[in-house]
């Protein structure tokens, strides 16, 4: 029966170490997750065997006794190749007969004669012995074995042994370790192969870790790990070249595996003994420093998990400060550490440690032994590890730029919701300032304008909920910027004021923490450099958003304080501004919001130009947040002309294909030009700024029209889509749809729709899509615009203007613009003929031929040639009898003459002549020739308001008696007969004066269909209250008419007048209106056309019933 532990004897000093070793690991395990039963009785067995640090306990039993090794080794090497077999023989069949004893230690009586002879001399005082020293010896004779044993043989047999305990897995290690010494290729393809064979085909096709078989192979992966560890204690630097293929290989078993506490401690522990191997070797070995190690920061990425898996309401301060002690070895290794990895610890680690409950919960939430201050104790050992992590971090740069990185990752934890958190944060960067102020001499050959941005954080935490904070904080800004104030030794002699400025502010803050921040101000104003103030102000303004009152208000104090004592620099201006634009639309509380909006109109009055731009550059496309802005800014009125004007000059601001070429745009749509237009655009729909655009309105104009033509010489026209006004159904309009429908707009929303009318119904818009007829649209929206008298005076002399720029579209569009208001009765009221000829007379002198020929026109308009207007009414008087020829190619022509007299006659009129002329279009109405007819009815829109105040009124007696066959050819067949009779009965009732006209407008130009019917033949009744009678006399001329079309109408029309207006007729008709009608009514009973009859039959009684009423 074997001897227990208990009962065998042991050597004093070694008790002593074993007990002291075990209770340290029973204390640290006491800080562990909480398991269910099973669970805690399976890790506390596993857990208690373990050991984080490089060096065993049994190892330190022979660094004590170092003469034992020699004796041992000395007598391995005097043993022959037979007796090392039979030695690792009987050791094997040892560990394997006694390896599920519970009891760490083997009596000596067991062991046969070879092992007792070679053991002996160490053995001499004792009757038991450490297993581990069986795995030992079993190493130290494969270490010596140098001539024909089969160390693979033997490695592979002992790794086939269980991995269940943690002294099984040690010993397997440690004697891996020890043949690695020596045999090292042999014992990296033998670890090769077992990670092959077991643990990741185990790994692989392993469903249960419940039978024996997988529970004895279960930490295998673990059992390597520390073989891995071993490797390089006993290989020294000999590992060297080994040292990526070993840590991608433990990187890669760490995250394929199962994780436990078990592959947790062993990786850390192989992982520490690497980084010690490593560092000792580079510190002796000046030529190891050739070798680098590119796999470092997977070990530290596996660390980096572990530690992330930890709980986060308990701490295991061993496994914390055993972690951050082996990430800073590993960082000061050869290899640096790049940026990236950096964060990813200072991220896990920030969070492990900071985010943990507050020390008095976290030691209300451990077993009763451990006292408070116990607790406090060891959590702040634990930041005392963290210090130095940091602390390696910067001496390894000592850079001002390092400083400024490693600070960067306190933000989250400076604006943590947690007091505790704040304050963890808080201590930990201000002991980092202090070890950078008090140790290194730290350089910088960047602006650190991050710093400014840094000095904020601290800054919002000036008036914490926590007095212990804003200490903190206060001392943390005090030291950063002594140190930002060594660095400009360019300004020695304000340095050293500041700094002495510096020692006595503390004390003066401290009065003054709770009243207001302007010495803290003055402080960053005078000290900082221009960019770190931006990334200060720009810090406030993003702290505006914050869901915490205090910190928000504090921000805008901070913020207002700034831009009030300091002001800013014209580079600061456009960032500032994005920054408040960004910003705005997330502020929480409406005393934040309010400020703003009263900080926003001032900051336009103050860099006006900056604002524009900063605006512009957020217009592809104008979103609702970029007209926000705009609408606030345009609270002052003052503001909103200046920032008109500017989008009117950066409109203008069109640079060509080679200038683009030359400056590398390679986005058309991202020109300052179209930005400016897409803007302009949006703000004609802004109700704030209409007055504005009132004002703006003839630059805006004239802007618009040269916009459209630059797009054209970029040929940035898109066609895409053949219905222009199809827009809603766009998600995006193109730069030169945008300028169209800017032009559009324009005049649509300053309330001058019967322009918009003029043009959309005599298709005049689609003249603007194409290059060729450009000018045909720019002149008929002129025209449009003279007859209406839209802004004549304002237009004409920007269109003046226009004609001194070095560009050749804004002359062509000018003298366009020019030469048609010379028709408007009202330019001689604002220029003199003299003057208007002079000028007309200097553009034949411009070098484009379409100018000089347009200023020859205006040289002859009526305006500058009044005696040619007698001429023209005998040409027309003499033109009016050839409109009834019969040939259909005449009486076209013959009406165009007549249209292009009477435009040139608009000036003075076309007298008795026009009314003449309106009578014989009258009559080509019914035409049955549709060019014919078409071209009558449009020209008979010119030739109503051509006969000027004189014959006004005959006129529109004569429009009111074309009323009813104009409604009626709205239904006509011919569909180009129907959009020109739609431009003439809009016209009509313009002069007319009815109400409903912007409606009726609406139902011609968008609506179809039964219900654009019933709303047009309504607006056309309601506005001619009393008449209704003669509509329905003149109805019954087209119930016989050839025109199907013109038929139904009619019948429509009548009908609905017996209708909805029965008793107004009744009212109306005298008897010999009734007589007539009744007769025309009953010659209806006879006729052939079958639907004639029926609608006799319809309306008999209620002709009828009219009759007999009228009578």
């Amino acid at each position: 029966m074997l001897t227990t532990a208990s009962e065998v004897p042991q050597p004093s000093h070694f008790r002593q170490r074993f007990h002291l070793w075990k209770s340290y690991l029973w204390r640290s395990n006491r800080l562990s997750p909480t398991l269910d039963l099973e669970q805690e009785k399976q890790q506390e067995k596993e857990i208690g065997d373990i050991e984080m640090d490089s060096n065993s306990s049994f190892e330190n039993l022979f660094s004590a006794q170092p003469s034992w090794e020699q004796l041992l080794v000395s007598k391995i090497q005097s043993l022959t190749c037979i007796e090392k077999t039979l030695v690792l023989e009987s050791i094997q069949h040892h560990i394997t007969d006694y390896l599920e004893v519970e009891s760490e230690f083997i009596s000596l009586g067991v062991l046969d004669t070879y092992l007792q002879d070679l053991i002996s001399t160490m053995t001499e005082s004792m009757n038991s012995l450490d297993k581990k020293f069986l795995f030992y010896c079993y190493g130290l004779v494969l270490r010596e074995s140098v001539e024909n044993i089969k160390v693979r043989k033997y490695l592979f047999a002992l790794l086939e042994l269980s991995h269940q305990a943690a002294f099984q897995r040690e010993g397997i290690a440690l004697a891996v370790g020890l043949a690695s010494s020596s045999h090292l290729e042999e014992t990296w393809a033998v670890l090769e192969q077992f990670g092959q064979k077991r643990i990741l085909r185990l790994g692989l096709h392993s469903t249960s870790h419940k039978s024996i078989h997988d529970i004895s192979w279960r930490w295998a992966s673990s059992t390597a790990l520390l073989c891995y560890g071993q490797m390089a204690i006993h290989a020294k630097s000999s590992i060297l070249p080994w040292v990526d293929k070993i840590i991608s290989r433990m990187a890669y078993y760490f995250k394929f595996c199962k994780y436990d506490e078990v592959l947790k401690s062993s990786f850390l522990r192989s992982t520490a003994m690497i980084s010690t191997v490593l560092k000792r070797v580079l510190q002796r070995d000046n030529g190891a420093k050739s070798y680098t190690f590119k796999q470092l920061s997977c070990l530290i990425d596996c660390i980096l998990i572990s530690i992330q898996k930890e709980p986060r309401e308990f701490f295991d301060t061993y496994f914390h400060q055993k972690s951050l002690q082996v990430i800073s070895a590993l960082s000061s290794l050869q290899q640096c550490l790049d940026a990236k990895v950096k964060t990813n610890v200072l991220s896990t680690c920030f969070e492990s440690l900071f985010m943990l409950p507050a020390t008095g919960m976290l030691a209300n939430s451990l077993p009763h032994q451990e006292t408070p201050s116990e607790i406090e104790y060891l959590y702040d050992k634990m930041l005392e590890n963290l210090d130095q992590l940091l602390q390696c971090f910067l001496s390894e740069h000592q850079t001002m730029e390092e400083l400024q990185f490693l600070l960067q990752h306190f933000e989250p934890w400076l604006m943590a919701n947690e007091t505790h958190a704040r304050l963890r944060a808080l201590k930990t960067a201000l002991r980092l300032l202090q070890y950078s102020q008090e140790n290194l001499n730290l350089i910088s050959d960047t602006s650190l304008e991050m710093m400014g941005h840094q000095l904020a954080l601290f800054s919002l935490l000036w008036r914490d909920e926590s007095e212990e904070n804003q200490r903190c904080a206060r001392q943390c800004i005090l030291l950063l910027v002594q140190l930002l104030i060594h660095e400009r030794t360019e300004e020695n002699s304000k340095c050293l004021y500041t700094s002495k400025q510096m020692k006595n502010l503390d004390m003066k803050l401290l009065k003054e923490v709770n009243k207001n921040c302007s010495h803290l101000v003055k402080v960053f104003g005078q000290n900082l450099s221009v960019n770190q103030n931006t990334q200060l102000i720009l810090t406030f303004l993003s702290s505006l958003k914050s869901n915490n009152q205090i910190r928000a208000n504090l921000a805008l104090e901070l913020f207002n304080c700034f831009l009030e004592t300091q002001g800013l620099e014209t580079e600061q201006v456009a960032e500032v501004f994005q920054g408040i634009y960004k910003v705005f639309p997330f502020v929480t509380f409406s005393n934040v919001q309010l400020s703003l909006l009263k900080t926003i109109p001032k900051f336009g009055q103050q860099h006006t130009q900056e604002v524009v731009e900063v605006l512009l550059s957020f217009a592809r496309p104008v979103d609702r947040q970029v007209m926000e802005m705009w609408k606030i800014l345009a609270m002052d009125k003052n503001l909103m002309r200046r920032l008109v004007t500017l989008l009117y000059l950066k409109m203008k601001n069109r640079p060509s294909e080679e200038d683009m070429i030359s400056k590398n745009i390679m986005d058309k749509t991202e020109l300052e030009s179209i930005e400016a237009l897409n803007t302009v655009y949006e703000l004609l729909y802004i109700r704030e700024f209409r007055i504005t655009v009132h004002w703006a309105f003839s630059g805006i104009f004239l802007g618009l029209l040269t916009q459209l033509h630059y797009l054209f010489e970029l040929d940035m026209v898109d066609n895409s889509l053949d219905n222009f006004e199809d827009i809603l159904k766009l998600e995006y309009l193109s730069p030169f749809r945008t300028c169209l429908e800017a032009l559009k707009g324009l005049f649509w929303t300053t309330d001058n729709w019967e322009i918009f009318a003029y043009m959309k119904l005599q298709q005049g818009w689609d003249l603007f899509t194409n290059m060729n007829t450009f000018k045909q649209g720019v002149t008929l929206l002129t025209r449009a615009i003279t007859h209406y008298k839209c802004e004549i005076k304002s237009i004409l002399s920007h269109a003046m203007r226009s004609m001194k720029s070095p560009y050749e579209r804004d002359h062509l569009v000018g003298i366009l613009v020019i030469t048609e208001l010379l028709n408007s009765k009202e330019v001689p009221r604002y220029k003199s003929r003299w003057s208007i000829r002079s000028f007309l007379l200097s553009s034949l002198r411009n070098s484009n031929k379409e100018v000089q020929t347009m200023s020859l026109q205006g040289l002859g308009s009526l305006l500058l040639q009044p005696k040619k207007g007698d001429l023209l009414r005998n040409q027309l008087s003499d033109m009016m009898e050839k409109l009834l020829l019969k040939e259909e190619e005449n009486i076209l022509v013959l009406m165009s003459i007549i249209g292009e007299i009477l435009h040139r006659l608009t000036l003075q009129g076309a007298g008795s002549n026009s009314l003449k002329v309106a009578e014989k279009l009258f009559d080509l109405f019914d035409d049955e020739r549709d060019e014919v007819r078409g071209e009558a009815i449009f020209l008979y829109g010119d030739v109503i308001y051509s006969g000027g105040k004189k014959y006004e009124q005959q006129l529109k007696i004569h429009a009111f008696q074309c009323l009813v066959p104009l409604l009626f050819h709205l239904a006509d067949p011919c569909p180009e007969v129907v959009v020109k009779t739609k431009s003439t009965f809009m016209r009509l009732a313009i002069l007319l004066n009815w109400g409903f006209r912007k409606e009726l407008f609406n139902a011609l130009a968008w609506r179809e269909g039964l219900g654009a019917e019933k709303d047009i033949f309504l607006y056309m009744v309601e506005s001619n209250f009393g008449e209704y009678h003669l509509f329905l006399l003149q109805a019954f001329m087209y119930v016989k008419s050839p025109q199907k079309n013109l038929q139904q109408a009619a019948m429509k029309f009548i009908g609905g007048m017996l209708q909805e207006y029965f008793s107004d007729l009744c009212f109306y008709l005298n008897k010999s209106d009734v007589k007539l009608l009744t007769k025309n009514f009953e010659e209806l009973r006879r006729d052939q056309d079958p639907n004639i009859r029926k609608f006799y039959l319809n309306y008999s009684e209620d002709i009828y019933e009219l009759s007999k009423y009228v009578a």
